[in-house]
């Protein structure tokens, strides 16, 4: 079964400036958007090719597995090569990282699949730091979404968060109740017991 790694995205990636209400327009050079060297889609095929013919390695010495070259296919050809395959490849920062997989938690996608995606471009990361193509790994430490987390946090989750404590420290306060209801029991028990004897 052949895979079509190929990216599918535009040669203008539209993005946010911080200054104005107007975006900013930038033609993929390349050398890719925001920096210099490979883009993310360019390392993202070059990586797909040699974890194909068996020569990449993961970060413990080991060739992918043909389900682990599957889920890299998957995901890099797919979300992030969609996502940030413009970008150049050491322009990309863990909030960048961090906003895909969060946008993808937002749009439906469980957590489930959100872990083997971080992995995915974790691994492609530790590839080109062999190649001494970046500095970084972005997808280190990336926090991943609860189920019905999947933006960031709000107000509604916050409100959650208190629930849960108020539940925990009224838990407590009936473990507590318990201790000493008992506690009254067994020196109720022993004063019986001393006045019979």
């Amino acid at each position: 079964m052949a895979y079509d790694t190929k990216p599918r995205w535009s040669s203008v990636f539209v993005r946010p400036t911080t200054t104005g209400s107007h975006r900013t327009r930038r033609r993929a050079g390349p050398t890719g958007l925001y920096g210099a060297g490979p883009s993310v889609g360019e390392t993202i095929d070059e990586f797909l090719a040699v974890v194909d013919d068996g020569s990449a390695r993961d970060r413990y010495g080991r060739a992918f597995a043909p389900e682990a070259a599957l889920e890299l296919h998957w995901n890099l050809g797919g979300h992030v090569a969609e996502a940030i395959g413009p970008m150049s490849l050491s322009g990309v920062r863990r909030r960048d990282v961090e906003a895909l997989v969060y946008a993808l938690g937002h749009a439906g996608l469980s957590r489930r699949r959100l872990r083997p995606l971080v992995k995915s471009v974790r691994a492609l990361y530790d590839y080109a730091a062999e190649r001494d193509l970046v500095g970084h790994n972005p997808a280190e430490r990336i926090a991943i979404p609860d189920e019905d987390e999947a933006g960031q946090p709000t107000g509604e989750h916050r409100s959650r968060v208190d629930r849960t404590q108020t539940r925990t420290t009224f838990d407590h306060a009936i473990s507590m109740a318990l201790r000493v209801a008992t506690l009254g029991f067994v020196l109720t028990a022993v004063t019986f017991l001393a006045e019979s004897l």
